[in-house]
């Protein structure tokens, strides 16, 4: 889709708004904002906007590429974060999980993150922990580069252990207090059923090609003898997902909690050793 070389920000809007994005006021404010290199509060004002590199984003945006992906970044528990197509964009329902682990991982305490993405959980974790360290463990090397990269952006990397592995075979170094994971978790049907922009972020990171249960399986069966006694291990579910990942847990001989999102949706299943 070719755009004219001028556009204001209603204009911009509403080419987004044809193109079945969502959110146009945000997106086209933020766009904006970052191409035109100037505040939300002048993009507002209004005006003449004339960049190449702001017409060549309202083009991806309509083509429905992910805002996430055109600015490079998004933000995860108040902090921002590199991102890539080779990472999942982080999400909002996901900070229940990170803030279970920030507020009861034990003094001094170490935590591992599986299937680790662009590292937000990890990293917002040892933000907000001074005290702690942590691991981080993601199969794909170029997913693991982004989350080096954070970690370095935010001056953590000293307190990471970044690890190349796959979650479901490799071993864990050394015994943990947590042990958190937001592993890919949506079925192979669901897959089908959602958005343009969900679909163009990587699939690993979203599926499991199947029931969206096979990395709870491993989890469950695998991670608990990692932990120090009285660890806890927490992972984020489907808002459906509840009942299965439970039984899947007490198959293990675990007892599980389901805690619930600010919507009344089931969001973590957590389990203590």
């Amino acid at each position: 889709m070719r755009l004219p070389r001028t556009m204001t920000l209603p204009e911009i809007e509403a080419r987004l708004a044809a193109a079945g994005v969502d959110s146009p006021s945000f997106d086209a404010l933020e766009l904006v904002a970052r191409f035109e290199g100037i505040s939300r509060a002048a993009a507002r004002i209004g005006g003449d906007f004339t960049s190449p590199a702001l017409r060549a984003a309202v083009e991806r945006r309509c083509r429905r590429e992910p805002l996430a992906y055109i600015l490079g970044e998004w933000d995860f528990m108040g902090y921002s974060f590199h991102l890539s197509p080779d990472t999942l964009i982080p999400r909002s329902d996901t900070e229940l999980l990170c803030s279970l682990l920030i507020r009861e991982l034990p003094t001094g305490g170490r935590f591992a993150d599986l299937c680790t993405g662009s590292g937000c959980i990890a990293i917002a974790a040892l933000l907000k922990r001074k005290d702690a360290a942590g691991v981080g463990v993601e199969l794909y090397p170029r997913t693991l580069k982004v989350a080096r990269e954070n970690a370095m952006l935010h001056g953590v990397e000293q307190r990471l252990e970044l690890l190349q592995g796959d979650v479901c075979t490799t071993d864990l170094p050394g015994t943990f207090d947590w042990i958190v994971s937001n592993p890919p978790y949506v079925t192979a049907q669901e897959m089908q059923t959602l958005s343009p922009e969900v679909q163009k972020e990587p699939a690993c990171a979203l599926t499991d090609g199947g029931d969206g249960l096979h990395f709870y399986r491993s989890i469950f069966s695998r991670m608990p003898r990692f932990l120090r006694p009285g660890g806890t291990l927490a992972v984020e579910i489907g808002w459906q997902q509840g009942d299965a990942v439970c039984a899947i847990a007490r198959a293990a001989g675990l007892e599980p909690v389901v805690i619930q999102d600010l919507e009344g949706r089931d969001r973590v299943v957590r389990t203590q050793i």
